[in-house]
């Protein structure tokens, strides 16, 4: 069963009572952002191409994707009518291109288009279903990827606790690799310059294998 907060602005629209005919439960509430709430983590504002014009021209666009960007972890934006290449309401289709491109660049807000309020209905309930299931995704580690040895070395060495870009050169220093430093115990970590007793037990707090757990 699907759930869904509906912002009581958005329920003359149609679009709420589409969503109940397909079996989703809907509330009516007031939502801080966004026109529908997926649980905590997923907001949808929902806009025509019209209206997308006309809040670019008065400042809202922006000011309502921030919003929604601070309350949701994943937020979302459905545009209904909008067609690539098409002015809308005496807006150029460029100025409009380029609201769509800070929307995904800088908000991180992903635009998804729509035909009309059917199609809106049918993205909302699909997020909704997808959020109810189990999601996991290795931690990507963002940043660059140096080139060269020294670097890659430096680069992997700041990933230790309390190590920044000094700490690491003197690791490396000190021990000559990644896996020597790695190897070191808590007594060679302590005496190599600016690291001391307390980043040395970070380190080997991370590096050293999880405890084995012991049946009581």
């Amino acid at each position: 069963m699907v759930f869904l907060d509906v912002d009581r602005r958005e329920a003359p629209s149609g679009v709420p009572d589409l969503l109940r005919a397909q079996g989703a439960r809907v509330r009516l509430a007031t939502l801080k952002a966004g026109d529908y709430s997926i649980g905590r983590g997923c907001g949808i504002e929902r806009k025509r191409g019209d209206d997308f014009a006309r809040s670019l021209v008065d400042g809202r666009l922006f000011e309502q994707a921030g919003a929604l960007r601070r309350c949701y972890a994943r937020p979302i934006l459905i545009l209904e009518g909008l067609w690539p290449g098409h002015s809308s309401l005496g807006v150029p289709w460029p100025q409009l291109r380029g609201a769509l491109v800070s929307l995904s660049a800088a908000f991180g807000i992903p635009v998804i288009p729509s035909s009309g309020l059917t199609e809106t209905a049918e993205i909302i309930l699909a997020a909704a279903r997808q959020s109810l299931r189990p999601f996991t995704l290795g931690y990507v580690r963002p940043g660059y990827r140096p080139a060269g040895w020294r670097k890659r070395a430096l680069f992997i060495l700041q990933g230790l606790p309390g190590v920044g870009p000094s700490r690491a050169a003197a690791l490396l220093v000190a021990f000559g690799s990644i896996q020597a430093a790695f190897s070191a115990d808590e007594a060679a970590l302590k005496n190599v310059p600016g690291i001391g007793l307390r980043v040395a037990r970070k380190i080997r707090g991370a590096v050293s294998p999880p405890p084995i757990a012991t049946e009581s």
